[in-house]
């Protein structure tokens, strides 16, 4: 039989391409780490920035917020594990940190936390929020999830009575369930967080960890506390 071979080439072209593609197609998808930035304004016109993580279908979300001379980046430990899970995660840089740059005004930040779940509301799939902070961003947290509508509950690491002029003493008192995580010698936690439970009651878990350490810097020192808080979210 003879040959063509033209249509040879062709079809091996074929059959390469065919066994290629999916390979192709799997080196060209987006890592599931890959956030997408983001930005919504403010009440007051401030323009504010954020990373979105968004995975496929219905799924829960949650707001990361940063602590002082830090911004979004600084919950690489806990997102991959987040989306491990099913999460959705929105990080955000506060006012006067990362993108979002311009004066630090503690006040104004609390309402723009509720002005990043409005945004979030309104993505495809999301079905409910829960708010993580550290340090300033735990207050922040625990002031967000008791002025969002529905929020689920609230992670705390390293909180504070008042950092700031942001109390969380009302926010406790709402009832929702917390989970404040810090070291028994670590400054001001040490003290406020024991009378934190006390205004929280049942509704308050703590994890406590020796030492001194600080806010994200609990993640380095514990590896397994990443998968502590994913699964605290997923049972909420």
């Amino acid at each position: 039989m003879k040959i063509n071979p033209m249509r040879f080439i062709t079809a091996l072209l074929l059959l390469l391409l065919l066994t290629l593609s999916p390979l192709a197609a799997q080196d060209a998808a987006p890592s599931s780490a890959s956030g997408v930035d983001v930005e919504i304004t403010a009440a007051d016109g401030k323009v504010l920035y954020g990373s979105y993580f968004a995975v496929d279908g219905d799924a829960k979300a949650v707001i990361l917020l940063h602590e002082l001379y830090t911004n979004r980046s600084s919950w690489t430990p806990l997102v991959q594990p987040l989306l491990d899970s099913g999460f959705k995660v929105l990080a955000v840089d506060l006012r006067g940190y990362g993108k979002t740059k311009g004066k630090i005004n503690w006040k104004t930040a609390q309402q723009d936390t509720v002005a990043w779940a409005d945004w979030l509301k309104t993505q495809s799939g999301v079905q409910s929020i829960e708010t993580v902070g550290s340090s300033m961003g735990a207050n922040l947290a625990l002031n967000g999830c008791a002025a969002i509508s529905g929020c689920l509950g609230a992670v705390a690491l390293s909180p504070g009575l008042n950092y700031f002029g942001v109390s969380t003493t009302d926010a406790v008192q709402e009832g929702f369930p917390t989970l404040i995580i810090y070291a028994d010698r670590d400054t001001y936690p040490k003290d406020d967080v024991p009378k934190m439970k006390e205004l929280g009651g049942d509704a308050i878990e703590l994890l406590v960890y020796t030492g001194r350490t600080h806010g994200v810097g609990l993640f380095k020192d514990h590896e397994e506390l990443a998968g502590t808080i994913v699964s605290w979210l997923a049972a909420r």
